[in-house]
């Protein structure tokens, strides 16, 4: 679900924030190494893109902006936005959606890393690219930003 997100210094405020978010891109059965029972579910899920202000919420609980946009897992320079909870597991929908909800931050290693797995369990598992085998310092923060991000203080949908 990578796609490649540049975030403008020199730009309005609105567009820095507009320039940071793309859209996870579809699925496609020929995208995908994944079952087709996989594919076919992640293909029909419900997808809302988002507004500037739904972005700039994401971002300040996250504690990024436009200009320094990091990874929500590790710090690194974000490239991408990954699904926080996976689409589809063991080929059936989770009822979780593509929306900004459920969008974090995400450098190509994490997401990568990450696939399908619980957030909070990889990162601080032992998978080869997880932040915890990568010696990231802080992730007690990062959880924490995470978990508040999940756990209702969440962004608003605008009307």
């Amino acid at each position: 679900m990578a796609e490649d997100s540049t975030c403008a210094s020199d730009a309005t405020p609105d567009i820095d924030f507009l320039r940071c978010f793309n859209m996870p891109s579809g699925t496609t059965i020929t995208g995908r190494v994944s079952s087709i029972r996989n594919v076919f579910v992640a293909a029909i899920v419900t997808v809302i893109p988002p507004t500037v202000d739904e972005i700039r919420q994401v971002l300040s609980i996250l504690e990024t902006t436009p200009a320094t946009f990091e990874c929500a897992y590790c710090g690194s320079r974000a490239t991408e936005w990954d699904h926080l909870r996976p689409l589809v597991n063991n080929g059936k929908p989770t009822g979780y959606i593509t929306c900004i909800r459920n969008l974090v931050p995400s450098c190509g290693k994490c997401n990568q890393s990450k696939g399908k797995s619980d957030w909070k369990t990889w990162m601080m598992g032992g998978a080869k690219l997880s932040p915890r085998s990568r010696g990231v310092t802080g992730l007690e923060v990062r959880i924490a930003r995470l978990e508040r991000y999940e756990d209702g203080q969440n962004v608003n949908h605008s009307k």
